[in-house]
């Protein structure tokens, strides 16, 4: 494992808390040593919605799903 290694991910969307729990896992990194740069203050990217079957679920921006 090589200490000096750092990432920096933008997002913290799916794809870069996936990224970071693989780094962790699978490549030994420190979660030290990993950034992720947000600039909402939720994290989740578009997993952020409310809603049920009934009436839809609404996303961030707008987004209905339906």
């Amino acid at each position: 494992m090589n200490n000096n290694i750092k990432a920096y991910l933008v997002g913290a969307g799916i794809g870069s808390l996936s990224a970071a729990a693989f780094m962790i896992r699978d490549g030994k990194m420190s979660g030290s040593n990993i950034t992720i740069f947000e600039a909402m203050p939720l994290p989740g990217g578009s997993l952020d919605g409310g809603g049920n079957a009934e009436t839809g679920y609404t996303l961030r921006g707008g987004r209905m799903l339906t």
